[in-house]
């Protein structure tokens, strides 16, 4: 973690994928799809201690399978990120996720078990 946050402020661009369920002990629980979902705020921490900013970024593939176009999208970095709540960062990186995902949904990593943690008294998913 400290050669990351070196590198952050140094200048560095760095990808970090905020859609991993780590538990509540390194996240909230945020709705994802309407769903609530433990969701990862070490990124508020990266940014806080390295003044980085957030660039939301979203590789897909299109075109036919014998001649795939390979797309990265970038979105213009996020104003007014991290504010003073957790919930509604984790809320806000959600929505923008999902609004990548439904551009190419079944290149999405669903595998991943994105709904693993539950909150107090909800059914386990899996």
């Amino acid at each position: 973690m400290r050669s990351l946050i070196e590198k952050l402020k140094n200048g560095h661009a760095i990808w970090y994928s905020p859609d991993q369920d780590f538990g509540l002990k390194q996240g909230v629980m945020a709705s994802f799809f309407g769903i609530q979902a433990a969701t990862v705020t070490a990124h508020r921490r990266l940014m806080d201690i390295s003044n980085a900013v957030a660039i939301p970024l979203y590789f897909y593939r299109s075109g036919d399978i014998r001649d795939p176009q390979y797309n990265v999208l970038v979105e213009p970095k996020l104003e007014n990120f991290p504010s003073e709540c957790e919930v509604n960062d984790a809320e806000r990186v959600n929505k923008i996720i999902e609004n990548q995902i439904r551009i190419a949904p079944t290149q999405y990593m669903w595998f991943h078990r994105r709904f693993k943690t539950r909150p107090a008294g909800e059914a386990k998913f899996y």
